[in-house]
């Protein structure tokens, strides 16, 4: 039964849900404006009564005694004198509490109930309820009957808030409040799709939607459907790397037995020449599986962590950096290194910077400069040359796996688009990230940014 009640619930779909949210927003701020008007308006209250309404009360009874009014009907001549402005004129029998009204509409129980109160008053006096204001008892005889008079009139609150304001008060903070809380209920799981998705595309396979995924509205189920698709994402990318793991390990192998063979051909006095071109294929063929190896160490996170001192470890690298740049005629500015000890695996850490360093002074015209920052979180490492530069678009895709930006030149260098990527995988080793974005003066900037231990 629990689980029929739930799936014809129309709480199960956000349509269902809106339905009702709506529908109960505008019967709860109409109970609070009903709640609210009789809290404010309807409250039984004396006033002070003027001495002109007492004589317009003791006018119309002289009136109604007058013999011309003897022979008719008291409900007419009631009705005779409730014109004119001065409100509607009530009698009540006091013998049996027989209410006779000077017509209109009919008068509300509360006001009767109010009425048969006064009758016991000796003196006019004046009371208020909510609109409506009540002047009397004078008292009159007619027919062998003792009556009571009274007018009743409608008079607006004077000090008050008029009505209209206080309803529309109540509706505004009522459906604004509900409005709120309902929208709050909506875009919560909303933000927690978006937040995990965000994590998911900066690499953290691990992301995953947790209390929406609960619910039993649409919102839920693709919050459910979110986590497979993640889950099955996670599984390619581990499929991935240990593919591309496992085939570097095994492309070992060949490339042994190739350069034996070739050492064997040279041996036998081989075409120099062709045994040149096949030794250059297999001394790439090397460099490319190095480099797959070091990218899936970065990637599976293995990594021997020490403390060491920053300037010990880059020394070597922009030792060699200066020699590479200075036989291509171009030239390294060094900022001074700052004196600090960090907490890094020195092979990892190098090779990201080396690699950074050397795809800076391959595509620089003359320049390239390192320079170091640091703020209350990070240190940093900038790196900029004065190149042709890249595009906004290109400085997001340049760490992906095999993406060259300018595949000629890069063909030329023999590169093959795995040395930022393996910069990228060794920062992020690091718990850092890395940027790259046009420097202002052109060419590429690359900032490599590390947490403060």
């Amino acid at each position: 039964m629990v689980k029929l009640l739930r799936s014809v619930s129309p709480t199960r779909a956000i349509m269902g849900r809106l339905f009702l949210w709506f529908w109960a927003t505008f019967i709860v701020t109409a109970l609070l404006a009903i709640w609210g008007s009789r809290l404010f308006f309807e409250d039984l209250e004396i006033v002070p009564i003027k001495p002109r309404e007492v004589a317009a009360l003791n006018q119309v009874v002289e009136r109604i005694q007058d013999n011309r009014y003897q022979g008719a009907p008291l409900r007419g001549a009631l009705d005779r004198h409730s014109r004119g402005g001065r409100g509607r004129m009530v009698a009540i029998d006091i013998s049996d509490n027989r209410v006779i009204s000077g017509g209109g509409p009919p008068l509300r129980n509360e006001d009767k109930e109010d009425l048969l109160r006064l009758v016991t008053q000796t003196s006019p006096i004046a009371v208020k309820r909510g609109a409506f204001k009540i002047l009397g008892p004078v008292f009159f005889e007619r027919d062998g009957s003792r009556f009571a008079l009274f007018s009743v009139r409608l008079e607006m609150p004077e000090k008050q808030t008029p009505p209209i304001l206080l309803f529309l008060t109540i509706a505004l903070i009522t459906t604004i409040l509900l409005s709120w809380l309902f929208a709050k209920s909506l875009t919560n799981p909303i933000l927690r799709i978006q937040s995990s998705a965000k994590r998911i595309a900066s690499g953290d396979w691990q992301a995953r939607v947790g209390r929406a995924a609960k619910r039993q509205d649409e919102l839920g189920q693709l919050s459910r459907d979110f986590n497979k698709m993640a889950e099955q994402l996670e599984s390619m990318w581990g499929a991935q790397k240990r593919l591309l793991a496992d085939v570097s390990h095994e492309l070992r192998s060949p490339l042994a037995r190739l350069q034996m063979a070739l050492g064997l051909a040279h041996q036998q006095n081989v075409d120099p020449e062709t045994l040149a071109r096949v030794e250059r294929e297999a001394d790439r063929m090397e460099a490319l599986v190095s480099q797959l190896l070091t990218l899936s160490k970065a990637e599976a996170g293995e990594a021997s962590m020490q403390k060491q001192m920053l300037s010990l470890v880059l020394n070597d690298v922009f030792t060699d950096a200066n020699f590479e740049a200075a036989n291509k005629n171009k030239q390294l500015q060094i900022d001074d290194i700052p004196q600090k000890t960090v907490v890094i695996d020195s092979m990892m850490f190098c090779r990201a910077i080396e690699n950074v360093l050397r795809n800076a002074i391959r595509h620089s015209a003359l320049v390239t400069r390192i320079s170091f920052s640091e703020d209350s979180e990070h240190w940093c490492i900038h790196i900029a040359d004065d190149g042709e530069g890249l595009s906004h678009e290109e400085c997001e895709r340049i760490f992906s796996p095999f993406y060259r930006a300018t595949l000629a030149r890069e063909r030329e260098s023999g590169g093959v688009g795995l040395g930022l990527s393996i910069a990228k995988a060794a920062v992020e080793l690091h718990h850092g990230r890395i940027i790259a974005e046009p420097a202002e003066r052109g060419g590429l900037k690359v900032t490599l940014s590390f947490p403060k231990s």
